[in-house]
């Protein structure tokens, strides 16, 4: 199944589930030596493959296991910068702040 944003969380967990069991069936391990290369527990690998999530370390540690991690890349790529702003500032935004003029105040009588 290819992942979209119409599917629910519940069925992308279990495509990742399934997907990242695939994955550990095609490398030969099982699900004990898959938790002892990652450092996590037996249960763990089996709540991640039956796709009731858990906690970004115990995935990162899994997919570290299994070679994946630099799938994180193509997750959350890394935002670029464009030519034109790296002459516009000398430093990296570190945050975004609305302009006050931007906000509407509301007063008494504008009810309408």
């Amino acid at each position: 199944m290819k992942i979209e944003n119409t599917h629910s969380n519940i069925s992308i967990l279990k495509e990742m589930g399934q997907r990242i069991k695939d994955i550990r069936i095609g490398q030969s391990l099982t699900q004990k030596e898959l938790c002892e290369k990652a450092g996590v527990s037996f249960n763990t690998v089996v709540r991640i493959e039956n796709g009731e999530g858990s906690n970004i370390n115990n995935l990162m540690r899994i997919m570290r296991a299994l070679g994946l991690i630099e799938n994180f890349n193509l997750l959350i790529p890394e935002q670029e910068q464009l030519p034109e702003e790296a002459f516009k500032s000398e430093y990296k935004r570190k945050r975004v702040s609305k302009s006050r003029l931007d906000k509407v105040e509301w007063q008494w009588g504008d009810e309408k």
